[in-house]
């Protein structure tokens, strides 16, 4: 996975929602319209000189992105984290990093802004609530396996 998305990357991105969706025996398929708009946005953020504001930025689109447009049938959420916490851990500094983790809720919230203001949807509090709970559990359960990996 490189900072520009090309197709064989967007493949790659299909293939961890397909492993995602096996351990829970989820059924897998993808709107490829959806994605690759995704993914044009993200690519469309390589103008931006500034290294950390552009990787955070294209951080944040993934995260919102795959989150609100649900281009997979299942595991969106899941998807869009796995990717986003590779991407920020390839892209930015170790401090960088802790840093954006640290402010994960805020970008979150700053990048459904984003999402809802080029798709069109309205921006839903309760929605945004509901993802912030769920995304915060699935990162917990992502850290837990982390650990049982390394051991």
């Amino acid at each position: 996975m490189f900072e520009i998305f090309g197709q064989k990357d967007i493949e790659e991105v299909i293939e961890v929602n397909k492993l995602i969706c096996s351990y829970h025996n989820e059924p897998v398929g993808v709107d490829m319209e959806i994605l690759n708009s995704i993914f044009d946005k993200v690519n469309s953020y390589n103008e931006i000189s500034d290294r950390r504001a552009r990787i955070i930025k294209k951080a944040t689109h993934i995260l919102a992105g795959i989150s609100y447009n649900q281009p997979f049938i299942e595991g969106n959420r899941r998807t869009s984290h796995y990717l986003v916490k590779n991407f920020l851990g390839r892209y930015l500094t170790e401090q960088e990093y802790e840093f954006a983790k640290e402010f994960h809720p805020f970008m979150v919230k700053e990048s459904l802004e984003v999402v809802r203001a080029t798709s069109g949807r309205p921006y839903d509090e309760k929605l945004y609530k509901k993802q912030l709970k769920q995304m915060k559990k699935q990162n917990k359960e992502w850290e837990k396996q982390q650990k049982k990996n390394k051991k």
